[in-house]
């Protein structure tokens, strides 16, 4: 049964993809949704797009761990977002598609190129591990060979996000968000219900110091600031009054959920649970009955791909623009359909190849961070700085962020916000007197 139902799951997304694939008439429709999505899907979108297994497996791991610490994640990425919202009418109000494209605005078509080729690197081994995921939970559950499992999500993945575009990951992404809560809500209010006074660390210990919520917040808050998908979302928007709306609404609903999944978390201490990514299926399996465990799963299921179409659609429109930059055709549309296949291809293989690439991931956020949230906002505050300049301190931002994650530890942490400094210095000695640049190369 659980076999025929995953089949049937896999079998509405492609439908989806169909039906929304005959509704492209534009370039516009396929890459912003023909820039008409109002806050109901905005906001549904971005819940689906950041909740993703990161998110909600992470958070319930850290609230095992480290008590009610646990909630710092998703607060954090709360506290992202409503540090957004003085920037969303100037980010809503840009009539390109991509991040890259507005840093190319900023700095010209040359680092508008390096940007695309970063972090659509970057963004295929975030991909690929939520391809494992996806394909661990399903092995477990559905009792479908890994390998198996991994290439039938990763097509399906692949095949409804590159026909339909954006109209088919923000409707995709509704109808995920409500299976997100219709899993996990019931879950945490019951296991409240049950254990309404459990005791648990605090959201500062030992554990979990001020320090470590400041690397949270450098890391992680700063990629919901200046995001690649937060931004694709807002791109989607009829108007910036309702781009801000969504934003502030997901902002307000991430932090109840934090909650919620950090006490998850503190139950499965409770009942002495461990093991990376277990922790939320065995709390289910061992308070619920098998229909509960199999809602969750689906539950999370919706999250992996909800995340993971958005990562993919932004990385294959990027490796596109990176070879075509006019994006503004119909040769184009065809161009990101022919990338986001490959890159999908090429997330399968990872993900029946490799073990886990949960450092990758985790490496992909923290360079990507240092790497490029000071010159974004830099230009969209609007400072003027020579593009080599802005080149160099992407470079040495990225450098310095990858060297702290390797690193690790508190050490890695100075070095890892460090960058962000780095990047800010470079910047202000490429400062041109006048707030000019060179404007030969400026893609506008």
């Amino acid at each position: 049964m659980n076999r025929i139902l995953f089949y049937l799951y896999l079998g509405a997304a492609v439908v989806i993809g169909y039906l929304c694939a005959r509704r492209i008439r534009t370039p516009d429709d396929y890459y912003v949704a023909g820039r008409s999505a109002g806050v109901l899907y905005l906001s549904g979108s971005l819940l689906a797009t950041i909740l993703g297994s990161s998110a909600i497996l992470g958070s319930v791991e850290l609230g095992c761990e480290k008590g009610w610490a646990g909630a710092w994640l998703l607060v954090c990425g709360a506290v992202g977002l409503l540090a957004l919202l003085p920037l969303v009418q100037a980010v809503a109000g840009f009539r390109g598609y991509n991040l890259s494209m507005l840093i190319g605005t900023f700095y010209g078509e040359s680092v508008k190129k390096l940007s695309g080729a970063v972090i659509a690197a970057a963004w295929l081994g975030v991909i690929g591990a939520q391809i494992i995921g996806a394909a661990k939970i399903t092995a477990a559950t559905c009792g479908i060979p890994y390998g198996w499992a991994a290439a039938a999500i990763g097509l399906t993945l692949t095949f409804y996000t590159a026909a339909g575009g954006q109209f088919s990951i923000i409707r995709t992404d509704v109808l995920q968000t409500l299976l997100i809560f219709l899993g996990i809500l019931p879950v945490a209010a019951v296991l409240f219900l049950r254990y309404p006074s459990l005791e648990a660390a605090p959201m500062f210990s030992p554990s979990f110091t001020a320090f470590d919520l400041l690397a949270m917040l450098f890391s992680y808050s700063s990629t919901f600031l200046v995001g690649p998908d937060i931004y694709s979302r807002i791109f989607c928007a009829k108007d910036p009054g309702t781009a801000r709306k969504a934003v502030a609404v997901t902002a307000v609903c991430l932090i109840p959920i934090a909650f919620l999944l950090a006490f998850i978390g503190i139950c499965g201490a409770r009942l002495h649970l461990t093991g990376k990514g277990a922790v939320l299926f065995a709390v289910a399996s061992c308070e619920f009955p098998p229909q509960v465990t199999l809602l969750l799963y689906f539950a999370m299921l919706s999250a992996i791909m909800s995340s993971a179409d958005t990562t993919l659609f932004t990385a294959g429109g990027l490796l596109s623009q990176f070879f075509r930059g006019d994006m503004e055709s119909c040769e184009s549309v065809k161009l990101t359909r022919w990338c986001t296949g490959l890159l999908g291809a090429l997330s399968i293989l990872i993900a029946i190849c490799c073990d886990s690439i949960l450092t990758v991931l985790l490496f992909a956020l923290g360079v990507y961070a240092g790497a490029f949230v000071v010159p974004v906002l830099w230009g969209l505050l609007g400072g003027a700085v020579d593009r080599r300049f802005a080149m160099g301190a992407i470079l040495a931002g990225g450098v310095l962020a990858l060297a702290g994650k390797i690193l690790g530890g508190t050490a890695g942490n100075v070095l890892h916000i460090s960058a962000f400094a780095v990047n800010l210095l470079i910047l202000f000695l490429g400062r041109i007197p006048g707030g000019s640049v060179e404007t030969d190369e400026r893609h506008v």
